[in-house]
C-alpha cells in the first residue's frame, strides 16, 4: 500500500507537469493558428468578412487529457500485480514468524499443565490424608488453580478455533460457586446474583473462566462497597457494577489493551474472553458510562437451544 501511494504521487507529479507543458504548446499553436487565419484572409481581400475569423487562443485540451488517462490505466494494469506480489513477498515471513511464535506458546502452555496438575494432585491429596489445614499448603493449591486458570486462557488465545467439547452446565450452580470464592478473597465487597434456572450445552471450563474474568473486571473497576448485580432476564446474562466506566468499551476485548494503567492486569484476560465466547456460539455487548458503571450482557440463546434444536 505504502509503494501505491509513493506511485500514485510521483504519477500525479508528472501528470500535472506534462499537462502545463502541453497547455502551453497547444496554447501557442492554436494562437499562431488564428493569426495566421486572419492574414490569410485580409491577403485575400475578403473585407469585412475578416472580422468574423476568430482570434481563438484557447487550446484543445481533450487530447491531452486521454493521453494522461490511457497512461494512468495502463501503468495501473502493470503496479497493481507487482504490488500485490511485492506484498504477498513482504508479508510471508511475517505470517511465518507469527505462526512460528504461537506455535511455541500452545507447545509451552501445554507443557505448563504436567506439572500444575502435579502440584494440585499432590498439595490436595496431603490435605485430604494427613488432614492439614496450614495456611500454606491452601495458598499453594489456590495459586496452582490460578495458574491452571491462566495457562487455559493462554491456550484460548493460542488456539482460537479450536474444536471444543461441549457439556450441560447449570449456570446457577456455576455462578454461585464462582462469587463464593470471590466473596472470600473479597470480604468487603457486596454481590446481588439473581439467577434463573438455565441449563447451557458449552464447555463447561469455558463458562467458568468467563464469568471470572468478568466479575473479576468488574470488582477491579468498581467503586469501594458498590453492589456488583448478576442477574438473568430470558436467555440474558448480566453483570453490572457501578464503577469506573470505560471511555473505549469498543477496544476492552483487544488484546493487551488496559483501559487503565494504574490498575493491575496483563490485558490478555479479556482477550481470551473473547476467543472462549466466539467458540462456544455466545454474543457479548458492553456497555459503559465513565463514572457511571459497566454492563456486560451475554446472550446465551443459541448455547441453550442448539441442542435441544
Amino acid at each position: 500500500m505504502l509503494f501505491m501511494g509513493a506511485f500514485i504521487l510521483m504519477y500525479a507529479l508528472i501528470a500535472v507537469l506534462y499537462y502545463l507543458q502541453e497547455r502551453t504548446r497547444l496554447s501557442k499553436e492554436t494562437e499562431l493558428e488564428s493569426h495566421l487565419l486572419y492574414i490569410e484572409c485580409m491577403r485575400l481581400q475578403a473585407g469585412q468578412d475578416c472580422k468574423n475569423v476568430s482570434l481563438n487562443t484557447k487550446p484543445k485540451m481533450k487530447p491531452v487529457y486521454d493521453n494522461i488517462l490511457y497512461a494512468f490505466f495502463i501503468l495501473m494494469l502493470v503496479i497493481i500485480p507487482m504490488s500485490l506480489l511485492l506484498s504477498l513477498f513482504s508479508i510471508r515471513p511475517v505470517r511465518q514468524a507469527t505462526s512460528m511464535i504461537d506455535s511455541f506458546i500452545a507447545n509451552i502452555v501445554h507443557d505448563i499443565n504436567t506439572p500444575i496438575s502435579t502440584i494440585m494432585l499432590n498439595a490436595k491429596s496431603l490435605v485430604k490424608k494427613q488432614n492439614i489445614k496450614e495456611r500454606g499448603l491452601t495458598r499453594i493449591i489456590s495459586s496452582a488453580e490460578q495458574m491452571n486458570d491462566m495457562q487455559h486462557d493462554l491456550m484460548a488465545l493460542a488456539n482460537e478455533n479450536t474444536d471444543i467439547d461441549t457439556h450441560e452446565v447449570d449456570l446457577r450452580s456455576v455462578i454461585e460457586e464462582i462469587v463464593d470464592d470471590f466473596e472470600a478473597k473479597h470480604t468487603r465487597q457486596p454481590f446481588d446474583v439473581d439467577i434463573g434456572q438455565i441449563i447451557l450445552y458449552a464447555n463447561s471450563v469455558d463458562v467458568r473462566r468467563i464469568i471470572q474474568n468478568l466479575i473479576s473486571n468488574a470488582i477491579k473497576y468498581n467503586k469501594s462497597n458498590n453492589i456488583i448485580k448478576l442477574y438473568t432476564q430470558s436467555h440474558i446474562l448480566f453483570i453490572q457494577d457501578s464503577g469506573k466506566g470505560m471511555k473505549n468499551p469498543e477496544k476492552v476485548f483487544d488484546r493487551n489493551y488496559r483501559e487503565y494503567d494504574y490498575i493491575e492486569g496483563s490485558g490478555i484476560g479479556l482477550g481470551s474472553v473473547l476467543a472462549m465466547i466466539e467458540r462456544n456460539s455466545i454474543e457479548i455487548e458492553v456497555i459503559s458510562e465513565v463514572d457511571e458503571g459497566t454492563t456486560v450482557s451475554l446472550n446465551l440463546k443459541k448455547v441453550v437451544e442448539e441442542e435441544n434444536g
